[in-house]
């Protein structure tokens, strides 16, 4: 078992799956060992997901210097920024059982900017202050009340694996664990300084001792801190012998952000080593999941009352992983795929947008239907509500005749906000992505905060050729600058001035911009054709911006080679031959659709091929993930909590491509967390 050595101690931890992954902290309570998530560990790193496991001060190979054996939750707090920190990983999520719990709290509370979701398990939060206990609630933790007296210490320090046994027996139904199991624990328990940490721990939550001076700080906070705002659960086993459900009535009303209260049917206090199963399935939910769709949730799947949970072991962890996805998702999803579904559609969807507060739209085309909204805010239900209002979204192919263009959304390709408070909807104004209806080309400024539009900006003939299509739009930081591809027959980048609304076209021809006649487009592992044979011709579509706004990433749908011009070259009156001068080749790469660059600096690329998802490492481009329900992943979001969001356009199952395929499709809105590495 690895080691890690800080000021004050030396920490035994074991890790699990791809050192990439994102990075997932589990803390084991007391009185038990880092063993208590060798059932569940295995799961979450098939699930992508990079795992630590560290054994706390006063257990098993985890060894104090100098200085006090002390055990309140925030010094368990620091030892774990402590461990995170030698690892060189600035941010993570976490899950904690038991002592676990309050530490995992605690990391939320002192560290807001590294932990981005929690999970508690079976004991409750201490933000605002721990009141005294209910009568009913103190006989349950007897075992407090009697560490706070000399005699209770003596009798811990004369028989400390008999005191941790009898409450082994107390907090879960009879016959839930083996004895082999037990003593195996026990042998964390030999740790000489398992007892002056456990007596502490207890004693210093009640005031009958004072915490590590290191810490006071953080209980201060702990105590001052009235709830929490980033995503969390809390699971619960309704046979809880120590904390039952009674116990912990109060606990969402800690959480004002997405939050699930998990009550597991037939467990008691151990959910972790009594039901892996359902606690790897939930923790996943939560770690690679879309927050909003975290909710209460009585869970009746035990199935293990008359098992031993930890004979399996890691050995176990392909059934586990399978118990934890459902059998049929086990077998299909690769072990690294972290790709979580968000919400369906019955019509095809193009764009996706989030914003910083976390609310979620997307817009559907018109390409081959008709398609009833335009562009809708995704509700927390997954239903969808037409933006900015049913009036914006009523235009109809049946109706082109009758409707203004301009005041209504025609054809929908993309929404992108602007990270001033507003979301632009591009609008090529070309349905089935033909002609362009004259007068229809515009961009459409909602403002986020009133649900209004507050301005339009029509492309004029000269910008928008007929041929062109307005496929996509990054923003300058400022907010003053738009910067548009044109996917259309003349591939360009089209610079907007979003004060004034004029707008010019740049690389226009330039084979930058073109559509590359070498490449074919394929999937399904075919040539992707029409019946007439003709393949997708799509200009330049994918495009980002550098978080500094100095740089501007493109490239063909129908291409493989990724470009980059600096956007002081992207102003007006520069000369085309500067400009041209000043493309530069980044990368070989695929056909791809979406780009994205993250807020962490990271160069996302969609990869319709092989239904995957790519990023830019150096020169060249690196697998994220490939799942085979990201039929055509077509356009990028990024949420507040650094997820990206991906739409699926199944732009190959359109009757385009496939003659009596229906108008409208199915599609959907996948999510998931990145993990490390892909530097521009």
């Amino acid at each position: 078992m690895p080691h890690l050595v800080t000021e004050h101690l030396s920490i035994a931890y074991t890790e699990h799956g791809d050192p990439a992954g994102q990075p997932v902290l589990l803390i084991h309570g007391w009185p038990d060992d880092a063993s208590t998530w060798d059932a569940v560990a295995p799961a979450l790193a098939e699930a992508g997901l990079r795992v630590i496991v560290p054994t706390l001060r006063g257990f098993g190979e985890t060894r104090l210097g100098d200085g006090p054996r002390t055990g309140n939750s925030a010094i368990l707090a620091m030892d774990a920024i402590a461990l995170m920190d030698g690892l060189g990983i600035e941010r993570f999520m976490v899950a904690g059982h038991d002592w676990g719990s309050t530490t995992a709290e605690a990391l939320a509370i002192g560290w807001p900017e590294r932990v981005e979701r929690i999970a508690l398990l079976s004991s409750m939060p201490r933000m605002g202050g721990a009141p005294t206990p209910p009568f009913e609630q103190a006989q349950r933790t007897w075992y407090h009340w009697f560490m706070a007296t000399a005699r209770g210490a003596v009798a811990v320090r004369a028989d400390p694996k008999g005191f941790a046994h009898i409450h082994w027996v107390n907090w879960a139904p009879r016959g839930w664990f083996d004895e082999a199991t037990f003593d195996r624990v026990a042998q964390s328990f030999e740790n000489p300084d398992w007892v002056d940490v456990t007596l502490h721990s207890y004693r210093a939550r009640w005031d009958e001792a004072e915490p590590d001076p290191r810490s006071q700080w953080l209980e201060d906070k702990v105590k001052a801190t009235r709830s929490l705002a980033l995503p969390a659960i809390y699971i619960q086993g309704d046979a809880d012998g120590v904390n039952p459900p009674s116990a912990s009535a109060g606990v969402p009303d800690k959480f004002t952000g997405p939050f699930g209260y998990i009550r597991i049917s037939g467990v008691g206090h151990f959910p972790q080593r009594e039901h892996p199963q359902a606690v790897a399935r939930h923790l996943i939910h939560l770690f690679t999941g879309d927050p909003q769709t975290l909710a209460d949730t009585h869970d009746r799947s035990f199935y293990m009352s008359k098992t031993k949970p930890l004979l399996a072991g890691i050995a176990a962890a392909g059934l586990i992983a399978a118990a934890a996805f459902g059998v049929a998702q086990a077998q299909t999803r690769p072990a690294t795929n972290a790709l979580s579904e968000v919400a369906t559609f019955d019509h095809q969807v193009t764009g996706v947008a989030v914003t910083a507060d976390g609310r979620r739209f997307v817009n559907f085309p018109r390409w081959t239907d008709d398609a009833p909204i335009s562009v809708a805010e995704v509700m927390a239900d997954g239903s969808l509500k037409p933006y900015p209002d049913a009036k914006w979204n009523s235009w109809r192919n049946a109706r082109a005749t009758e409707l203004p263009v301009s005041e209504y959304f025609v054809c929908v390709q993309s929404i992108v906000p602007d990270g001033h408070g507003n979301l632009w909807v591009l609008d090529p104004g070309a349905p089935g992505n033909e002609k362009i209806l004259e007068g229809a080309p515009k961009l459409v400024k909602i403002d986020l905060a009133t649900n209004r539009v507050v301005k339009t900006i029509l492309v004029p003939g000269d910008v928008a050729l007929q041929g062109t299509y307005l496929n996509d739009i990054r923003f300058s930081p400022d907010g003053k600058t738009g910067y548009i591809t044109d996917s259309g027959t003349r591939g360009a980048i089209i610079v907007i001035d979003l004060e004034s609304g004029k707008g010019f076209r740049a690389l226009d021809g330039h084979v930058s911009t073109q559509i590359d006649k070498t490449v074919k487009v394929t999937t399904d592992g075919k040539p992707l054709v029409r019946p007439d044979g003709r393949q997708p011709a799509f200009s330049a579509d994918g495009i980002a911006i550098s978080n500094d706004g100095k740089t501007l990433y493109y490239q063909a749908l129908t291409g493989k080679t990724l470009y980059s011009i600096d956007t002081a070259l992207l102003r007006e009156g520069v000369a085309e031959t500067a400009r041209a001068a000043g493309v530069k080749t980044v990368a070989q790469t695929h056909v791809a659709d979406g780009l994205w660059m993250s807020k962490a600096g990271t160069l996302y690329l969609t990869s319709p091929t092989d239904n995957a998802i790519t990023r830019l490492a150096g020169d060249h481009v690196e697998p994220v993930l490939s799942d085979r329900r990201l039929r055509w992943p077509d356009t990028f979001s990024e949420g507040p909590d650094g997820r990206i969001y991906v739409t699926a356009s199944h732009i190959q199952d359109t009757n385009w491509f496939k003659p009596g395929a229906p108008a409208s499709l199915k599609t959907q809105l996948f999510a998931f967390m990145p993990g490390k590495g892909g530097r521009r």
